[in-house]
């Protein structure tokens, strides 16, 4: 939903007529999670995926009916015979599908709340006598929904849960996680844009001002101008944020490390060759950092995939960042089964 919120809003905001459909649930393999969401305009534009492409022909064909008319509905797919190559998920797995039109006043909140990196929830009521009743709840919000959305955007949940005769799809967008990239180098230039790619809030950090310039650092969402350490401080840091140290200099990258221990952050990473990390290491150990607070440290930073160019090395850490954190795309699967 945070992929085409903004686009759906604009459309609606021309005078077009939009459905949108989001994804409810899923069973066993599927190819997108809970929230995934994809438009259709009245005039034939298309934004966002349900399913990589197995189902979507049908589902542009409901919507289109939602469009002309017709009523919302919660639709199935699954694999059941032969023909689910024809209209099915040849995969293996089930999904269930929320097609709806889409409404301003929704859509003005949710593209807005998103725009402002707000936390913020899209409810919509996808069976029982209230089918179709959609609403954007923030965390302030109030209304009949918002008791039963808010608990759920406090956690980042993502589920359909029983409320009252209704079953009601909480879909919880969270603020992009921030990736802290300390050190402006090639390699921080082409990490960046690999943390923008994965959908994180990018931040470069360097006290040498003359390198953290929009020319070295065009897809950027920050850049600063400060010791890694001292913008620690007060930089926001949780369970879901990536911290990478690329300087492999101890004046930098040992008060920076320091400073990483200290927060919850998700994956703490550090550029350097073999010598280099075991230096430190001591140097880290000499200056008080446990044995254990050592192990939060991926160091030499990246999977080992003979990584040599910036652009390989993104890659080896990104994926890396991938399978140790927590990034932008997991969803929650703990919700309450009913309130």
């Amino acid at each position: 939903m945070r992929d085409v919120a903004s686009t759906v809003w604009s459309w609606l905001k021309d005078g077009h007529d939009v459905a949108i459909a989001t994804v409810t649930r899923t069973r066993r393999s599927s190819p997108r999670l809970p929230g995934s969401a994809m438009a259709l305009c009245d005039d034939g534009r298309i934004a966002g995926s349900v399913t990589g492409g197995c189902v979507e022909p049908d589902v542009i064909a409901r919507a289109a009916a939602i469009i002309a008319g017709a009523s919302p509905e919660l639709v199935s797919y699954g694999i059941a015979d032969a023909d689910a190559f024809e209209v099915g998920l040849p995969c293996g797995g089930e999904v269930e599908i929320m097609i709806e039109p889409a409404t301003g006043d929704v859509f003005e909140r949710l593209a807005s709340a998103i725009e402002r990196e707000d936390s913020v929830a899209y409810v919509t009521v996808v069976s029982g006598p209230d089918l179709g009743t959609t609403q954007c709840v923030a965390l302030d919000s109030e209304g009949d929904l918002a008791p039963l959305a808010v608990p759920m955007l406090e956690r980042a949940c993502t589920a359909v849960i029983e409320h009252g005769a209704n079953q009601v799809l909480v879909h919880s967008i969270a603020p992009r996680p921030a990736m802290y990239v300390f050190g402006a180098i090639d390699f921080a230039s082409a990490l960046a844009e690999a943390g923008h790619f994965l959908g994180y809030r990018v931040i470069v950090c360097d006290p040498r001002e003359a390198f953290v310039t929009p020319a070295r650092f065009p897809v950027v969402d920050e850049l600063v101008s400060q010791w890694p350490h001292e913008f620690l401080e007060s930089a926001p840091v949780d369970a879901r944020t990536a911290i990478c140290v690329l300087t492999h200099d101890e004046k930098f990258d040992v008060p920076a490390l320091e400073a990483a221990l200290r927060t919850p952050a998700g994956y703490i990473g550090a550029m350097g060759s073999r010598r280099t990390t075991d230096r430190r290491r001591e140097r880290l150990l000499a200056d008080g950092v446990t044995e254990e607070q050592l192990e939060r440290v991926h160091a030499p930073i990246g999977l080992q995939i003979g990584s040599q160019t910036p652009a390989e090395v993104a890659i080896a850490i990104v994926a890396e960042i991938v399978r140790e954190a927590r990034t932008p795309l997991e969803v929650a699967d703990e919700a309450p089964a009913s309130v």
